[in-house]
């Protein structure tokens, strides 16, 4: 019984179970660059178009986007069992 006992503490911290595992979903991130536009002219000429065109690509899991002066960024995160490449 003290042999089960202390092999059972010691396998204990061998343990290598995670809950939560720490995953990397596989993303795309889309870079535009329009000098001198207004961020809302880039969302509404730029962004809103790409995130349309891309909404119908399969395994997409989600979708967002920020828009400064000159410059918008996309990023699509997609499922894990999705190839990207």
């Amino acid at each position: 019984m003290l042999g089960l006992i202390i092999f059972g503490w010691i396998s204990i911290f061998g343990l290598g179970v995670g809950q939560m595992p720490d995953v990397d979903f596989p993303v795309l991130n889309v870079s535009v660059a329009w000098e001198g536009a207004a961020p809302e002219v880039i969302e509404t000429d730029v962004v809103d178009i790409i995130e349309d065109s891309v909404m119908g690509v399969e395994g997409l899991r989600e979708v967002s986007s920020t828009s400064r002066e000159g410059v918008a960024n996309i990023t699509l995160e997609f499922d894990l069992d999705r190839d990207i490449d």
